[in-house]
């Protein structure tokens, strides 16, 4: 061995890592971590929104029925309604016809109960022109 040999120099030791490349790790899955969850309540929202329209529609489509239902009722009840107007009519009138004869006809009768003659005789005329 000789006095001029050169010492072999040891290694550089080893370079700490470095914090930044792990703290953006953690960074981009905490990140993706959040977009997954996003995504999956975007999804779920939507899937319950879809089944509450699907049961708001068929509500409306009874609502449609049951209006649709009620307005034929309506128009049957109006029907009638005229149907009785017109009979009422026509009974009022026969009563009015009717009240032509029996008014007389009643006078007479209470004419015939009392001592008057005259009074008889022109309700019993009345009751005759009209009858």
């Amino acid at each position: 061995m000789t006095d001029h040999a050169l010492p072999i120099p040891s290694p550089p030791p080893p370079t700490p890592p470095k914090a930044r490349p792990r703290a953006a790790v953690v960074m981009l899955g905490a990140l993706v971590l959040a977009l997954v969850g996003a995504s999956v309540l975007t999804i779920v929202l939507f899937v319950g929104a879809r089944d509450e329209h699907s049961l708001e529609v068929q509500r409306l489509d009874q609502t449609n029925r049951s209006l649709t239902e009620a307005e034929g009722r309506l128009e049957e009840t109006e029907t009638s309604i005229d149907t009785v107007a017109g009979r009422i009519s026509t009974l009022e009138a026969q009563n009015a016809e009717l009240h032509k004869c029996a008014d007389p006809a009643k006078d007479s009768i209470n004419a015939a109960k009392g001592d008057d003659d005259a009074v008889l005789r022109d309700a019993v005329g009345r009751a005759a022109d009209n009858c």
